[in-house]
């Protein structure tokens, strides 16, 4: 466990570095050969938003970053945010044939990045690189390289980085964070919807296999999740429930958990699984909560884009992270490597990508924080065969769902 008295700073990053996946894929002969961090940065474009920009009079946005594209990203095609060994900055790399892949576009920094579509991607910057300083959430249009503002926020409170879209791309669900405490919303067209105030972030100890903060909407479009671990108080009368899932079309709570965390929506329709005590369980759109695997203790879950299968790490006795998919449609657990690896990401339906972590054993234990990681990163394909990668960092990848493109 980490002692962070009050949550401050050195906790934002701890909290960066574990809720943001890393990836990898092999190196191809369509490489860019220069950093995209050799543009100049881009003016904020007036194209429109699926909602209102920011209204004028509001904090002053972070300038956005420079982006670069080299090509067009056929329809259809399977991508990736990674960062690659050699390669300054973030790209979006298309794996649609792993042996041969393509660098599309290069990303000259930021953070929390996730795809929109297969043109559009997001991303949150910091007039410090600091999560913890004023910040701004932007958009990038790939097919034109142009960029614009959706919010901006005067100083990065705890969890003031959490945020999701919905996978038309029209609505955001995010998080702020002042000095009254964090709020979640959901962003449209129709405005701003505060859904819930989730309190205070009291100061105490953080265990970064435990603790969690994520939004999200279901497959189906129908509801949206919050599962953030953080402003609950054992004990208090006003606790806010940790797991809080909404009907999008009357805004309605339907369900509510006082102790779950690690929390994912499936890849199709509108399931909902997390973490108890007891084990992985799920809730379904009929209010039905039942046991999809008792006793397992996974840790940052991450669906697979046909719904068949959800990676997560868990702790051996040692304290090593070891990496293992649950199969959706009922069948039996299974583990990747036997050695200690950590971050899994879905690179594909099929594949996998995960980091080398160092060994921890009972002579040699590693202590406060937990393993370190080797630096070393793989691909893992679900048919059963581990392979090395050149690929640093995985944030998100695409599609999301079945069928998309």
């Amino acid at each position: 466990m980490t002692l962070i008295p009050g949550l401050g700073d050195g906790l934002k990053r701890l909290l960066v570095l574990a809720m943001v996946l890393t990836v990898a894929c092999g190196n191809g002969p369509n490489q860019a050969k220069t950093s995209p961090s050799s543009a100049a940065s881009p003016a904020v474009s007036a194209s429109p938003l699926p909602f209102p920009s920011p209204a004028p009079g509001g904090p002053t946005p972070v300038p956005p970053l420079a982006i670069v594209c080299t090509s067009q990203i056929p329809a259809g095609h399977q991508l990736a945010l990674v960062t690659l060994r050699a390669v300054q900055g973030i790209v979006v790399r298309d794996v649609t044939d792993l042996t041969h892949p393509v660098t599309r576009c290069g990303l000259s920094g930021g953070s929390n990045l996730r795809f929109i579509n297969s043109t559009r991607i997001s991303y949150i910057v910091t007039s410090s690189g600091d999560l913890g300083a004023a910040g701004s959430l932007y958009l990038v249009d790939l097919a034109t390289s142009t960029t614009s503002l959706v919010r901006a926020w005067a100083s990065g409170g705890y969890a003031s980085w959490v945020y999701n879209w919905s996978h038309d791309g029209q609505r955001l669900s995010y998080l702020s964070s002042d000095g009254s405490g964090v709020k979640w919303h959901v962003l449209s067209a129709a405005g701003d919807k505060v859904l819930a105030s989730m309190g205070t972030v009291p100061g105490r100890g953080v265990n970064l296999d435990n603790d969690d903060a994520i939004v999200g909407f279901s497959a189906d479009g129908q509801f949206v999740a919050v599962e953030e671990t953080f402003t609950a108080q054992k004990g208090a009368q006003t606790s806010t429930p940790p797991i809080q899932i909404v009907r999008l079309s009357d805004y309605k709570t339907v369900y509510t958990r006082a102790d779950g965390t690690m929390g994912t929506w499936g890849a199709s329709g509108a399931r909902f699984y997390f973490r108890t005590g007891a084990g992985v369980q799920v809730w379904e759109a009929t209010g039905k909560v039942q046991t999809v695997q008792a006793g397992l203790q996974w840790i940052r879950p991450w669906p697979s884009a046909d719904g068949t299968h959800i990676a997560y790490t868990t702790l051996d006795p040692q304290g090593n992270h070891k990496v293992g998919f649950i199969d959706t449609n009922g069948g039996p657990l299974a583990q990747a490597s036997n050695e200690p690896r950590a971050n899994p990401g879905f690179l594909t339906p099929t594949l996998v990508w995960y980091a080398g972590e160092t060994l921890c054993t009972s002579s040699t234990p590693c202590g406060l924080g937990g393993p370190a990681l080797t630096g070393k990163t793989y691909v893992y394909d679900l048919a059963g065969i581990e392979s090395g990668s050149v690929d640093t960092n995985l944030y998100d990848s695409w599609p999301h769902l079945p069928g998309q493109s």
